[in-house]
């Protein structure tokens, strides 16, 4: 129930159809939102619900009826904006207290990623994976008009240290492309609504502590794909800005290898 204090609306458009859901974040998109779910298949012919989180947009790309029109199940609509983490976060505690689903598969709202991966997403978790990490870089995937500088600080420096604290080698550690298991989710070591997660730690620390149980974890190929120079947004192409947005980036990894987390 929404209360005129909470902190979030939720909008449900039908009952859900399907053990896996695919969760997308999304802030301020403009376009972008609704040129993702446009490559999307119909809804007759997904084998898994898509839902959307907005993190307080206020550009209006999280329309309900448009969202609907896409096959879009449900939205929660953040009423301000608080960061990835706490959106990632909302979303996935309002799914694991009120649906069934067995496991979810987070993208981001930004049009980077190619759904048709989806579906090799969920046969990992069929299959048992309880952690599963889309990467441009693994045999088969692609990256296309990744910025030289992001290539290299993911190939150089962000896997290293984040495979470093892991103990397993991971290629793609900032693709927000993943997917989890639901008994992995509720498995009472793993606390993922944790405050302190504000900008980027609920992906990494997921990561990391699934790797660090010792659950089942793989890589898949998936297309990242940054946006032609003319059809990029206002500031470049993408919304982590240089500097404090680097650092909050790095700050979760320093957290991981020295078990702050």
């Amino acid at each position: 129930m929404n209360t005129d204090d909470s902190p979030q609306t939720v909008e449900t458009a039908h009952p859900e159809s399907s053990p896996w859901l695919v969760l997308i974040c999304a802030f301020n998109e403009g376009g972008r939102l609704a040129a993702q779910l446009a490559k999307f298949p119909p809804p007759a012919q997904r084998n898994y619900d898509v839902g959307v989180v907005d993190d307080g947009s206020t550009d209006g790309c999280a329309d309900w009826k448009l969202l609907q029109a896409h096959g879009v199940r449900f939205l929660i609509r953040r009423k301000h904006n608080e960061g990835l983490s706490p959106a990632i976060r909302a979303g996935l505690r309002w799914v694991l207290d009120t649906s069934k689903y067995q496991g979810v598969v987070l993208m981001n709202g930004n049009n980077k990623d190619d759904p048709s991966a989806i579906p090799l997403f969920i046969q990992a978790l069929e299959a048992g994976q309880a952690y599963v990490q889309g990467s441009r870089f693994a045999r088969g995937g692609q990256a296309i008009r990744t910025p030289w500088m992001r290539f290299w600080a993911i190939r150089l420096v962000h896997a290293p240290l984040f495979s470093l604290a892991a103990g397993a080698w991971m290629t793609d550690t900032t693709n927000g492309f993943r997917a989890f298991r639901r008994d992995f989710l509720e498995d009472p070591r793993v606390h993922f609504d944790q405050e302190r997660f504000r900008s980027y730690e609920v992906e990494q620390y997921l990561a990391w502590k699934a790797i660090r149980l010792g659950r089942r974890h793989c890589e898949i190929p998936v297309v990242r794909e940054y946006p032609a120079p003319q059809a990029r947004r206002p500031g470049g192409v993408t919304k982590i800005r240089p500097g404090i947005g680097h650092w909050q980036m790095i700050k979760p990894l320093l957290a991981l290898l020295f078990r702050r987390y």
